[in-house]
Protein backbone atom coordinates (compact mmCIF):
# COMPACT_ATOMS: atom_id res chain seq x y z
CA UNK A 1 0.00 0.00 0.00
CA UNK A 2 1.37 3.37 -0.94
CA UNK A 3 1.85 5.73 1.98
CA UNK A 4 -0.21 8.87 1.71
CA UNK A 5 1.58 12.17 1.78
CA UNK A 6 0.72 14.07 4.94
CA UNK A 7 -1.23 17.26 4.40
CA UNK A 8 -0.39 18.54 7.88
CA UNK A 9 1.55 21.78 7.50
CA UNK A 10 4.82 22.43 9.27
CA UNK A 11 4.76 24.77 12.22
CA UNK A 12 7.12 27.25 13.78
CA UNK A 13 7.54 25.65 17.21
CA UNK A 14 8.93 28.83 18.76
CA UNK A 15 5.81 30.65 17.65
CA UNK A 16 3.61 27.89 19.09
CA UNK A 17 5.28 28.12 22.51
CA UNK A 18 5.10 31.90 22.41
CA UNK A 19 1.35 31.84 21.80
CA UNK A 20 0.67 29.06 24.31
CA UNK A 21 -1.67 30.32 27.07
CA UNK A 22 0.26 28.62 29.91
CA UNK A 23 3.15 30.59 31.40
CA UNK A 24 6.27 28.66 30.33
CA UNK A 25 9.93 29.27 31.22
CA UNK A 26 13.06 27.37 30.19
CA UNK A 27 15.74 27.32 32.90
CA UNK A 28 19.17 25.75 33.10
CA UNK A 29 20.50 23.49 35.84
CA UNK A 30 21.43 26.53 37.91
CA UNK A 31 17.98 28.06 37.68
CA UNK A 32 18.92 30.78 35.17
CA UNK A 33 16.08 31.73 32.84
CA UNK A 34 16.91 31.02 29.18
CA UNK A 35 13.50 31.61 27.60
CA UNK A 36 10.01 32.84 28.53
CA UNK A 37 6.82 32.96 26.53
CA UNK A 38 4.28 35.78 26.38
CA UNK A 39 2.07 34.19 29.06
CA UNK A 40 5.00 34.13 31.48
CA UNK A 41 5.69 37.81 30.77
CA UNK A 42 2.06 38.61 31.53
CA UNK A 43 2.00 36.50 34.70
CA UNK A 44 5.12 38.17 36.08
CA UNK A 45 4.21 41.59 34.66
CA UNK A 46 7.73 41.85 33.29
CA UNK A 47 9.26 41.95 29.83
CA UNK A 48 11.35 39.14 28.38
CA UNK A 49 14.53 41.18 28.31
CA UNK A 50 14.21 41.79 32.05
CA UNK A 51 13.68 38.08 32.77
CA UNK A 52 16.14 36.20 30.56
CA UNK A 53 19.52 35.77 32.22
CA UNK A 54 18.25 36.14 35.75
CA UNK A 55 17.80 33.39 38.34
CA UNK A 56 14.20 32.26 38.37
CA UNK A 57 13.92 32.70 42.16
CA UNK A 58 14.70 36.41 41.77
CA UNK A 59 11.67 36.70 39.52
CA UNK A 60 9.27 34.25 41.16
CA UNK A 61 9.28 33.85 44.92
CA UNK A 62 8.38 30.37 46.11
CA UNK A 63 8.60 28.09 49.10
CA UNK A 64 12.07 26.91 50.06
CA UNK A 65 10.97 23.29 49.65
CA UNK A 66 10.17 23.86 45.98
CA UNK A 67 13.51 25.59 45.45
CA UNK A 68 15.36 22.72 47.08
CA UNK A 69 13.59 20.14 44.90
CA UNK A 70 14.36 22.16 41.79
CA UNK A 71 18.06 21.98 42.67
CA UNK A 72 17.96 18.26 43.48
CA UNK A 73 19.29 16.33 40.46
CA UNK A 74 17.59 13.20 41.80
CA UNK A 75 14.18 14.90 41.44
CA UNK A 76 14.22 16.52 38.00
CA UNK A 77 10.40 16.60 37.83
CA UNK A 78 8.02 18.41 40.13
CA UNK A 79 4.27 18.96 40.26
CA UNK A 80 2.57 21.10 42.91
CA UNK A 81 -1.13 21.90 43.12
CA UNK A 82 -2.09 25.38 44.36
CA UNK A 83 1.45 26.37 45.22
CA UNK A 84 1.76 29.94 46.51
CA UNK A 85 4.23 32.12 44.61
CA UNK A 86 5.11 35.81 44.64
CA UNK A 87 5.59 37.72 41.40
CA UNK A 88 6.65 41.29 40.89
CA UNK A 89 8.15 41.25 44.37
CA UNK A 90 4.78 41.70 46.06
CA UNK A 91 1.84 40.04 44.30
CA UNK A 92 0.98 36.66 45.85
CA UNK A 93 -1.03 34.09 43.90
CA UNK A 94 -1.67 30.37 43.70
CA UNK A 95 -0.59 28.28 40.72
CA UNK A 96 -0.38 24.69 39.61
CA UNK A 97 3.36 24.32 39.10
CA UNK A 98 5.01 21.71 36.87
CA UNK A 99 8.73 21.23 36.25
CA UNK A 100 9.94 18.67 33.68
CA UNK A 101 13.38 17.87 32.22
CA UNK A 102 14.25 19.15 28.75
CA UNK A 103 17.15 17.84 26.70
CA UNK A 104 20.43 16.38 27.93
CA UNK A 105 22.05 19.45 29.47
CA UNK A 106 20.05 19.64 32.68
CA UNK A 107 17.63 22.19 31.27
CA UNK A 108 14.07 22.13 32.54
CA UNK A 109 10.71 23.56 31.52
CA UNK A 110 8.74 25.34 34.24
CA UNK A 111 5.00 25.76 33.60
CA UNK A 112 2.79 27.89 35.86
CA UNK A 113 -1.01 27.73 35.56
CA UNK A 114 -2.99 30.07 37.86
CA UNK A 115 -5.33 28.09 40.11
CA UNK A 116 -8.96 28.92 40.56
CA UNK A 117 -9.07 31.91 42.89
CA UNK A 118 -10.34 31.67 46.44
CA UNK A 119 -13.01 34.23 45.57
CA UNK A 120 -14.30 31.92 42.85
CA UNK A 121 -14.19 28.96 45.22
CA UNK A 122 -16.00 30.81 47.98
CA UNK A 123 -18.39 32.85 45.89
CA UNK A 124 -18.82 30.24 43.19
CA UNK A 125 -19.38 26.62 44.13
CA UNK A 126 -19.89 27.11 47.87
CA UNK A 127 -21.68 30.41 47.32
CA UNK A 128 -24.12 28.81 44.91
CA UNK A 129 -24.60 25.95 47.35
CA UNK A 130 -25.38 28.36 50.14
CA UNK A 131 -27.89 30.34 48.10
CA UNK A 132 -29.61 27.18 46.88
CA UNK A 133 -29.68 25.77 50.42
CA UNK A 134 -31.23 29.03 51.61
CA UNK A 135 -33.95 28.83 48.97
CA UNK A 136 -34.65 25.23 49.94
CA UNK A 137 -34.80 26.20 53.63
CA UNK A 138 -37.30 28.96 52.90
CA UNK A 139 -39.51 26.56 50.97
CA UNK A 140 -39.34 23.89 53.67
CA UNK A 141 -40.07 26.42 56.41
CA UNK A 142 -43.29 27.45 54.73
CA UNK A 143 -44.43 23.84 54.39
CA UNK A 144 -43.47 22.77 57.91
CA UNK A 145 -44.52 25.65 60.15
CA UNK A 146 -48.27 25.25 59.73
CA UNK A 147 -48.46 21.55 60.69
CA UNK A 148 -46.07 22.22 63.57
CA UNK A 149 -48.47 24.78 65.00
CA UNK A 150 -51.26 22.24 64.71
CA UNK A 151 -49.23 19.57 66.48
CA UNK A 152 -48.42 21.91 69.37
CA UNK A 153 -52.04 22.98 69.70
CA UNK A 154 -53.21 19.35 69.80
CA UNK A 155 -50.58 18.51 72.44
CA UNK A 156 -51.71 21.43 74.62
CA UNK A 157 -55.33 20.22 74.42
CA UNK A 158 -54.31 16.68 75.38
CA UNK A 159 -52.31 18.02 78.32
CA UNK A 160 -55.49 19.34 79.95
CA UNK A 161 -56.91 15.80 80.27
CA UNK A 162 -53.71 13.86 80.78
CA UNK A 163 -52.38 12.44 84.05
CA UNK A 164 -48.86 13.16 85.29
CA UNK A 165 -47.22 10.56 83.02
CA UNK A 166 -49.17 11.74 79.99
CA UNK A 167 -48.38 15.38 80.72
CA UNK A 168 -44.69 14.50 80.62
CA UNK A 169 -45.01 13.43 76.97
CA UNK A 170 -47.18 16.35 75.89
CA UNK A 171 -44.64 18.72 77.45
CA UNK A 172 -41.91 16.97 75.49
CA UNK A 173 -43.92 17.34 72.27
CA UNK A 174 -44.39 21.08 72.85
CA UNK A 175 -40.70 21.56 73.69
CA UNK A 176 -39.60 19.73 70.54
CA UNK A 177 -42.03 21.71 68.40
CA UNK A 178 -40.63 24.96 69.84
CA UNK A 179 -37.07 23.78 69.17
CA UNK A 180 -37.81 22.87 65.56
CA UNK A 181 -39.67 26.15 65.02
CA UNK A 182 -36.66 28.08 66.31
CA UNK A 183 -34.37 26.16 63.97
CA UNK A 184 -36.67 26.92 61.03
CA UNK A 185 -36.71 30.61 61.95
CA UNK A 186 -32.92 30.58 61.90
CA UNK A 187 -32.85 28.85 58.52
CA UNK A 188 -35.28 31.43 57.15
CA UNK A 189 -32.97 34.14 58.42
CA UNK A 190 -30.06 32.49 56.60
CA UNK A 191 -32.10 32.12 53.42
CA UNK A 192 -32.68 35.88 53.20
CA UNK A 193 -28.96 36.34 52.74
CA UNK A 194 -28.56 38.58 55.77
CA UNK A 195 -25.23 38.33 57.59
CA UNK A 196 -25.30 36.44 60.87
CA UNK A 197 -24.07 38.25 63.98
CA UNK A 198 -20.42 37.38 64.60
CA UNK A 199 -18.64 38.16 67.87
CA UNK A 200 -15.54 36.83 69.64
CA UNK A 201 -16.45 33.33 70.86
CA UNK A 202 -14.70 30.44 72.51
CA UNK A 203 -14.90 27.45 70.15
CA UNK A 204 -15.23 24.81 72.82
CA UNK A 205 -18.71 25.52 74.29
CA UNK A 206 -20.45 25.04 70.90
CA UNK A 207 -18.31 21.96 70.20
CA UNK A 208 -19.22 20.40 73.56
CA UNK A 209 -22.90 21.32 73.14
CA UNK A 210 -23.01 19.53 69.80
CA UNK A 211 -21.20 16.51 71.25
CA UNK A 212 -23.67 16.24 74.14
CA UNK A 213 -26.51 16.05 71.64
CA UNK A 214 -24.75 13.34 69.62
CA UNK A 215 -23.73 11.27 72.66
CA UNK A 216 -27.32 11.37 73.95
CA UNK A 217 -28.26 9.16 71.03
CA UNK A 218 -26.05 6.39 72.50
CA UNK A 219 -24.65 5.27 69.18
CA UNK A 220 -23.15 1.78 69.58
CA UNK A 221 -19.69 0.84 68.37
CA UNK A 222 -18.39 4.39 67.81
CA UNK A 223 -15.47 5.81 69.77
CA UNK A 224 -14.95 9.57 70.00
CA UNK A 225 -11.42 10.95 70.18
CA UNK A 226 -10.66 14.58 70.99
CA UNK A 227 -7.41 16.32 70.12
CA UNK A 228 -7.91 19.93 71.13
CA UNK A 229 -5.42 22.79 71.27
CA UNK A 230 -6.12 24.52 74.62
CA UNK A 231 -4.23 27.66 73.59
CA UNK A 232 -6.49 28.69 70.70
CA UNK A 233 -7.50 32.36 70.70
CA UNK A 234 -11.11 33.47 70.46
CA UNK A 235 -12.75 33.02 67.08
CA UNK A 236 -14.83 35.53 65.15
CA UNK A 237 -18.01 33.51 64.80
CA UNK A 238 -21.53 32.72 65.95
CA UNK A 239 -22.25 30.23 68.74
CA UNK A 240 -25.46 28.77 67.26
CA UNK A 241 -23.95 28.51 63.79
CA UNK A 242 -20.96 26.60 65.19
CA UNK A 243 -23.27 24.22 67.08
CA UNK A 244 -25.13 23.51 63.84
CA UNK A 245 -21.90 23.02 61.86
CA UNK A 246 -20.46 20.59 64.41
CA UNK A 247 -23.75 18.75 64.85
CA UNK A 248 -24.05 18.18 61.10
CA UNK A 249 -20.43 17.09 60.62
CA UNK A 250 -20.32 14.76 63.64
CA UNK A 251 -23.71 13.24 62.78
CA UNK A 252 -22.55 12.59 59.21
CA UNK A 253 -19.37 10.94 60.51
CA UNK A 254 -21.37 8.68 62.85
CA UNK A 255 -23.78 7.70 60.09
CA UNK A 256 -20.84 6.83 57.82
CA UNK A 257 -19.62 4.39 60.50
CA UNK A 258 -22.99 2.76 61.20
CA UNK A 259 -22.64 -1.00 61.48
CA UNK A 260 -18.86 -0.97 60.96
CA UNK A 261 -16.48 -2.40 63.59
CA UNK A 262 -13.84 -0.15 65.14
CA UNK A 263 -15.48 3.12 64.12
CA UNK A 264 -13.67 6.26 65.30
CA UNK A 265 -14.78 9.89 65.06
CA UNK A 266 -11.93 12.31 65.75
CA UNK A 267 -12.47 15.95 66.62
CA UNK A 268 -9.46 18.25 66.53
CA UNK A 269 -8.62 21.93 66.71
CA UNK A 270 -5.40 23.59 65.63
CA UNK A 271 -3.79 26.90 64.80
CA UNK A 272 -2.60 26.93 61.17
CA UNK A 273 -0.18 29.66 60.16
CA UNK A 274 -0.29 31.00 56.62
CA UNK A 275 -3.80 30.03 55.52
CA UNK A 276 -5.75 32.97 54.09
CA UNK A 277 -8.44 33.74 51.51
CA UNK A 278 -9.70 36.65 49.48
CA UNK A 279 -13.50 36.48 49.54
CA UNK A 280 -13.89 39.28 47.01
CA UNK A 281 -15.36 41.90 49.35
CA UNK A 282 -12.54 44.40 48.85
CA UNK A 283 -10.82 43.73 52.18
CA UNK A 284 -7.99 41.78 50.58
CA UNK A 285 -6.66 38.52 51.99
CA UNK A 286 -8.06 37.46 55.36
CA UNK A 287 -6.18 35.04 57.59
CA UNK A 288 -8.05 31.88 58.62
CA UNK A 289 -5.73 30.41 61.24
CA UNK A 290 -8.32 28.53 63.32
CA UNK A 291 -9.04 24.98 62.14
CA UNK A 292 -11.75 22.67 63.47
CA UNK A 293 -11.81 19.22 61.93
CA UNK A 294 -14.12 16.22 62.13
CA UNK A 295 -12.66 12.96 60.80
CA UNK A 296 -13.88 9.39 60.59
CA UNK A 297 -12.30 6.12 59.50
CA UNK A 298 -15.30 5.02 57.46
CA UNK A 299 -15.42 4.11 53.76
CA UNK A 300 -15.41 7.73 52.58
CA UNK A 301 -17.48 9.73 50.13
CA UNK A 302 -18.02 8.06 46.71
CA UNK A 303 -15.65 9.58 44.15
CA UNK A 304 -18.47 10.48 41.76
CA UNK A 305 -20.01 13.04 44.14
CA UNK A 306 -16.92 14.51 45.84
CA UNK A 307 -16.85 17.48 43.51
CA UNK A 308 -20.50 18.31 44.32
CA UNK A 309 -20.42 17.45 47.99
CA UNK A 310 -21.45 20.91 49.22
CA UNK A 311 -24.27 21.28 46.71
CA UNK A 312 -27.82 20.88 48.06
CA UNK A 313 -29.68 17.60 47.46
CA UNK A 314 -26.41 15.69 46.89
CA UNK A 315 -26.45 12.69 49.22
CA UNK A 316 -25.78 8.96 49.37
CA UNK A 317 -28.23 8.38 52.22
CA UNK A 318 -31.43 6.55 51.32
CA UNK A 319 -33.51 8.85 53.56
CA UNK A 320 -31.23 11.88 53.22
CA UNK A 321 -32.18 15.26 51.81
CA UNK A 322 -28.68 16.48 50.98
CA UNK A 323 -29.00 19.82 52.80
CA UNK A 324 -26.64 19.26 55.75
CA UNK A 325 -23.28 19.94 54.09
CA UNK A 326 -24.71 22.75 51.98
CA UNK A 327 -25.82 24.45 55.20
CA UNK A 328 -22.40 23.80 56.79
CA UNK A 329 -20.72 25.51 53.84
CA UNK A 330 -23.07 28.48 54.00
CA UNK A 331 -22.67 28.97 57.75
CA UNK A 332 -18.88 28.77 57.49
CA UNK A 333 -18.92 31.30 54.65
CA UNK A 334 -21.24 33.63 56.58
CA UNK A 335 -18.70 33.66 59.42
CA UNK A 336 -15.97 34.62 56.97
CA UNK A 337 -14.49 31.14 56.79
CA UNK A 338 -14.55 28.09 54.59
CA UNK A 339 -14.92 24.31 54.77
CA UNK A 340 -12.89 21.64 52.95
CA UNK A 341 -13.25 17.91 52.40
CA UNK A 342 -10.23 15.63 51.99
CA UNK A 343 -9.70 11.88 51.96
CA UNK A 344 -6.27 10.69 53.07
CA UNK A 345 -4.73 7.69 54.84
CA UNK A 346 -8.09 5.98 55.19
CA UNK A 347 -9.74 8.96 56.90
CA UNK A 348 -12.50 11.26 55.69
CA UNK A 349 -11.81 14.75 57.00
CA UNK A 350 -13.92 17.89 57.03
CA UNK A 351 -11.93 20.99 58.01
CA UNK A 352 -13.58 24.27 58.94
CA UNK A 353 -11.24 27.27 58.77
CA UNK A 354 -12.23 30.46 60.60
CA UNK A 355 -10.76 33.89 61.35
CA UNK A 356 -9.43 34.72 64.80
CA UNK A 357 -11.23 37.48 66.69
CA UNK A 358 -9.66 40.93 66.64
CA UNK A 359 -9.91 43.89 69.02
CA UNK A 360 -12.37 45.50 66.59
CA UNK A 361 -14.62 42.42 66.81
CA UNK A 362 -14.71 42.85 70.59
CA UNK A 363 -15.76 46.48 70.23
CA UNK A 364 -18.50 45.58 67.75
CA UNK A 365 -19.79 42.81 70.00
CA UNK A 366 -19.81 45.00 73.12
Amino acid sequence: MTARTSSIPTFDHDELIQSHPVATLLIDRGGVVLFVNAAAEQLCNMGRSAMVGRVVYDLIGMDRGYRRRMHDPASPALFAHRAEIVVGGRKSLFVDMQLVPYGQDGHRILALLPSQSEAELMGGAIGRSGRAAGAAASMLAHEIKNPLAGIKGAAQLLARKADASGERFTTLICAEVDRITTLIDQMEHFSRGQPIACTPINLYPPIHQAMETVRARQLPGIRFVEDFDPSLPLVRGNHDAMVQIMLNLVTNACEALHGLPGGVVRLATAYRHGLSIDNGDGRGRIALPIEVSVSDNGPGVPAEIRGDLFDPFVTTKREGRGLGLALVAKLARDMGGTVQHVRDDGWTRFRVHLPAASAQDGERGA
